[in-house]
Formats: C-alpha cells, sequence, structure tokens
C-alpha cells in the first residue's frame, strides 16, 4: 500500500518541537480555525474517531485533525476497573487494525496527526505502510543551542555566544517551551541590540532557574549537574534548603503513589484528585515521571531520601552537605535504573 502523506505520526519526547511541527504543517495546508479538529486519542471512542477522519468540509476545505495519544489506549499502560473501560481502554488488536484502516483511507481534503509520546514499537509498526513517521528526541549539547540560535534568528534577534551558552544552561532541551517564551521575551527586551549574558541574568535566570518544580524535575530525571547548578542559584536567593528537601522528598512520594494508582488502573483525574493536584500541568508531570521510573529504584530512592531527612532532623548530617550528596545518589539511582531498564533480558540474567 503507497505511503499516504495526509497521514502523520509525529512522536517523541520533545513535545514542544511536535506541537510546533503541527502548527507548520497546518499553516502550509492553509486550514482555517473551524476545519481543525482535536481529539484524545486515550478516550474517544472509534466511532468518534471515525467520524472526525472521515466528515468532509464545505468546498472540500482543508481540514485537519489531531488524536493525542491513541497509542495509549494499545499500551495497556491506562486501564478501567470496569469491564466498560476495559473494553475501550486496552485496546485489542482488532480495534487498532480498524483504526489503521479508517485512517488509511482520508478523504482528499483531510489530513490528520497522531501526536504521541513513547510509542510501542508495534503501534508504529501497524501504521508504517500509511503514515508519514517523524520522530522528535529531546535535543542535547550543540543540538540545543543551534536550535535556540536559529529561534533567535527567526524571530529577528542576535545573540553572543557566552550568552547563548548560559541560556542554554539555564532551561536545557527537556523544557524547550520555556526555552522559546525565554527567547522571545529576550527579543523584545533587547529592543533590537545584541543580547549580553547581563540580559541572560536580568531576564531569563530569575523567571526559570528558581523555580522549585525546576530542581525536584532535574532531580528526578537524574540530572545532577542541572539540579545542583540550580540550587546554588536558589541558595543565593536564600531559598530555605529544609523546605527544598521536603519539596523533594513530597515530589518523589507523589511519583511514588501515583505509580500505585497506575497498576491499579486509576484515570489521571482519579489520581490528580487522590494526590490534590488540581493543574494539567504538574499532574502531566508527576504521572510522566511515574511511568518513566522503574517501580523498585523508586522504592530505593524514596527510602535513601527518608534516611536523609531523619539524619539532617537528627543532626546526624548538616543541611548542606546532605542535600548535595542526596542529589548526586538520587541521580545515581535513576540513571542506574534506566540503565538497566535499556538493557536485553539475557544481560540482566
Amino acid at each position: 500500500m503507497a505511503r499516504s502523506p495526509r497521514l502523520h505520526i509525529y512522536y517523541g519526547a520533545d513535545a514542544f518541537s511536535a506541537r510546533e511541527a503541527v502548527r507548520r504543517l497546518r499553516e502550509e495546508l492553509a486550514v482555517a480555525d473551524s476545519n481543525v479538529v482535536r481529539l484524545d486519542g486515550r478516550s474517544s471512542a472509534i466511532s468518534e474517531i471515525a467520524a472526525a477522519a472521515h466528515t468532509a468540509t464545505f468546498f472540500a476545505e482543508p481540514r485537519l485533525v489531531i488524536i493525542e495519544g491513541l497509542a495509549e489506549r494499545f499500551s495497556g499502560r491506562r486501564r478501567s476497573r470496569s469491564r466498560q473501560g476495559r473494553a475501550r481502554n486496552a485496546g485489542p488488536a482488532s480495534d487498532l487494525d480498524q483504526i489503521v484502516g479508517l485512517l488509511s483511507d482520508l478523504p482528499d481534503s483531510t489530513t490528520v496527526v497522531l501526536l504521541e509520546e513513547q510509542p510501542a514499537p508495534a503501534f508504529l509498526d501497524a501504521f508504517k505502510r500509511v503514515a508519514t513517521v517523524s520522530q522528535f528526541s529531546t535535543k542535547r549539547g550543540d543540538d540545543i543551542r543551534r536550535w535556540a540560535d536559529a529561534r533567535f534568528k527567526e524571530r529577528g534577534g542576535s545573540i553572543t555566544v557566552t550568552a547563548i551558552e548560559r541560556l542554554c544552561e539555564i532551561v536545557d532541551g527537556s523544557h524547550l517551551g520555556e526555552l522559546a517564551q525565554e527567547i522571545d521575551k529576550l527579543v523584545a527586551y533587547a529592543g533590537g541590540r545584541r543580547i549580553e549574558v547581563t540580559d541572560i541574568e536580568e531576564v531569563a535566570s530569575g523567571a526559570i532557574s528558581h523555580q522549585t518544580w525546576d530542581l525536584t524535575d532535574a532531580v528526578v530525571a537524574g540530572r545532577a549537574d542541572r539540579a545542583l547548578r540550580v540550587l546554588q542559584r536558589m541558595d543565593e536567593k536564600q531559598h530555605p534548603k529544609q523546605l527544598l528537601l521536603s519539596m523533594i522528598v513530597r515530589q518523589y512520594r507523589q511519583v511514588l503513589l501515583a505509580q500505585a494508582m497506575l497498576r491499579e488502573g486509576f484515570s489521571a483525574t482519579q489520581i490528580g484528585e487522590r494526590l490534590g493536584i488540581t493543574h494539567q500541568f504538574p499532574l502531566g508531570k508527576v504521572i510522566d515521571q511515574a511511568s518513566r521510573y522503574p517501580a523498585d529504584r523508586l522504592e530505593q530512592a524514596y527510602r535513601r531520601l527518608l534516611e536523609t531527612d531523619a539524619s539532617v532532623k537528627t543532626g546526624v548530617m548538616d543541611l548542606d552537605t546532605a542535600l548535595d550528596m542526596l542529589i548526586v545518589d538520587l541521580a545515581e539511582i535513576a540513571n542506574a535504573g534506566r540503565r538497566r531498564a535499556a538493557q536485553p533480558l539475557a544481560a540482566r540474567r
């Protein structure tokens, strides 16, 4: 079967670049706002997907259908406790075949984009003959600097080499959306002149690196280098370190509880209610971290946190030393767990 130019799969950890690709595709196709349809692939019925994909527009106007998270219903990660929920979300192979079939024969005026994070190889394989597949991986090192430099030029700004290096220290490729916002803000702030390191410190540092969530995100991700840099800058702003330790403990506790609830088949809404997280962004972060972190390593990390907390409170260790050592230890636990998960099964025996 010939590859369809009207069906696209955009996937990978770099969700910002994937969404930017959707925006560019929409501009290229000249799709009006009224002809853009968005569906949650995790919960939408097959009949809803079929209706969205095959509804024709008046005068054959271009139409764009964006379906997010469709692969999750076939991954087994999200299952409802009810029989109806299992039938809807477990994603039997016949359902996948049916969806592949209905998206393989789209009207000439309709383009469909599947936005995914980590689709299983079997999901991608099912679509490989009918879809254009694009992966968006997290940018690192020189790639992130080249991306940032290109965005500055696209926005009509210019920046020194040292300034762009400093900016990319503050915001890495895991926070590309935030980096894009800071670039846009810096270009407006500079007003046409070249951006210097002092501009970065004035505009970007306070907005991003002093946020507690930036520290906890870096710790959970195993990024000790970034976490320690953020911690140092927070210390300069006199953030109480006992509070920071408590926030790290709280974050791991939420991830641990979320992981247990995912195993029990709780929905994202139910997890948010149980954890008391009302906003979608932090809830999505916790669920994502819970989905990625190996369970045995997560329990080991949480025990290490409790040991550190007890050592500080009983005076066995001073807080500054304990927090630095803890960040390094947690990074090692996280990275060792990911290395083990990446090994072939035979290598683990």
